[in-house]
This record gives structure tokens, C-alpha cells and sequence, in this order.
């Protein structure tokens, strides 16, 4: 089964903001290491297939992140919203909506590559 997080492998600013924050997976705790960052929901999949070897695939993740605003870092690629928490002893919360398509090549040895990522839109609904 291939698997696939264009977050992890193609957005470097995304991996090193993870990584400083240390993190936590869905359904894990951070034990002794300090966690400032949760992923509560992350998703991908292939939605288009370009050529035997070459396909689109979308990823969405949600993050609520302590202490750090990750707009400067995510930039186009998320979503964010600040949850101020009213004392000086807790720190503020972000809410972390996370979304990109990257095209992506089969290599041998069962490994990819990104070629490319763009972010993608929220769509609204009108109603």
C-alpha cells in the first residue's frame, strides 16, 4: 500500500514547524517531550491519475498548535484560527486546517517524489 503525506515529504516549512514543536499523532500522547502541536485529523488521497507512473494526490489535516501563530510558516497551504485563552499562565491556541494537492512520481523500489504542491481552497458553499 503506498503512502502518501505531501506535508511531511514536500513542504519543508511545515516539517521543520512540526518538528520544533514536537508533536503528537492522532490518538497519541507526547510523554515526556513538551507538545505544543496535535494533529486531530489528517487524510490523503489519490484523485487523479496522470500517467502510469505520475498522480495527483489531495492531503488534509487539522493541527491545533500551543503557543506559536503558524500563519507566517503555512502561508497559502492552511487555515488558521486563534483561540485567545483569556489568562497570562495558558497559552493561545491555533486551529490548523491544513490543505494541498501535490503531483507526485512512482520510482522504483516502491518509493515517490513530489514534483510539485500547491494549496488548495476552501470551497463556499452558496446557499
Amino acid at each position: 500500500m503506498l503512502k502518501i503525506s505531501l506535508s511531511r515529504c514536500a513542504i519543508p516549512d511545515f516539517c521543520a514547524l512540526t518538528k520544533e514543536l514536537g508533536r503528537a499523532l492522532i490518538g497519541e500522547e507526547c510523554g515526556d517531550m513538551p507538545c505544543r502541536a496535535r494533529q486531530n485529523q489528517s487524510g490523503s488521497e489519490i484523485v487523479k491519475w496522470i500517467s502510469p507512473t505520475r498522480f495527483v494526490v489531495f492531503e488534509d489535516q487539522q493541527w491545533k498548535v500551543k503557543t506559536r501563530d503558524p500563519v507566517a510558516t503555512l502561508g497559502n497551504y492552511a487555515r488558521v484560527e486563534k483561540e485567545e485563552s483569556g489568562t497570562d499562565d495558558e497559552p493561545d491556541l491555533y486551529y490548523v486546517w491544513f490543505k494541498a494537492e501535490g503531483e507526485c512520481e512512482l520510482l522504483p523500489g516502491d518509493k515517490m517524489r513530489v514534483v510539485s504542491t500547491r494549496p488548495v481552497k476552501d470551497q463556499k458553499t452558496s446557499e
